[in-house]
């Protein structure tokens, strides 16, 4: 059963295009990966499916359907605490929760030091707190761009747990990676975006067939 379909899904900034046409339905309880070079248009599509730029073509999703977005770059103000910057983002999506379901989530799952100024996090210990507050919004699809990155062998392995988890309680999550290796661990199917479109018979068998099958991509072209 769908939660939501893309179908000729095209964005140009002046001449250049940057998404082509790109189509693909997505199932409820299901994780879907994206690879792609940089600038191949992965964060631009995102920021189509979120609603936060215009786009041609057609986006269908449910219509109860709730939607949680984790950017590559987010931004944390100066003398904001992990804490009040949950709050803020939980008050913009309309969400109540109260302070011992976030500490009991921190201490079992992110454990961070959420008093802290979040401005003065490492870039992994940002990624964490930018994935927990969209956590605690509680969405029936999560579009995560790049939570791989920056974090470390703990965090990711914590990370991909958590994905599978969210995959369990019937969650539609598509993410962005450059790390094959990990998406094929979580990822019920890969796509290869490339100059804004999505190619046909991308092979998701072993993570050494997609790396061929990307190398042979870029000699064909």
């Amino acid at each position: 059963m769908e939660i939501m379909c893309m179908e000729n899904v095209s964005k140009s900034f002046g001449r250049v295009k940057v998404l082509d046409g790109v189509s693909l339905a997505c199932d409820w309880g299901k994780v879907y990966g994206l690879v792609g070079d940089n600038g191949a248009g992965k964060t631009t599509l995102f920021r189509c499916l979120t609603g936060m730029a215009s786009y041609e073509g057609m986006i269908r999703k449910g219509e109860w359907v709730t939607v949680g977005y984790l950017p590559a770059d987010d931004f944390f103000y100066p003398l904001v605490t992990g804490y009040e910057y949950i709050a803020f983002c939980l008050r913009a999506y309309g969400k109540k929760v109260g302070r011992k379901q976030i500490d009991y989530l921190n201490a079992n799952m992110f454990h961070l030091p959420l008093d802290r100024y979040a401005s003065e996090y490492s870039t992994g210990m940002q990624k964490k707190l930018g994935f927990m507050a969209v956590y605690l919004q509680d969405p029936d699809l999560y579009i995560l761009d790049e939570p791989f990155n920056g974090i470390d062998l703990k965090g990711c392995i914590r990370m991909k747990h958590l994905i599978s988890y969210l995959k369990a309680q019937w969650k539609t999550v598509i993410l962005s990676s450059h790390r094959l290796d990990v998406l094929h661990e979580v990822c019920d199917s890969i796509h290869y975006l490339r100059e804004g479109r999505l190619l046909k018979g991308f092979a998701c068998g072993s993570v050494e067939e997609i790396e061929r099958f990307i190398l042979n991509e870029e000699e064909g072209a």
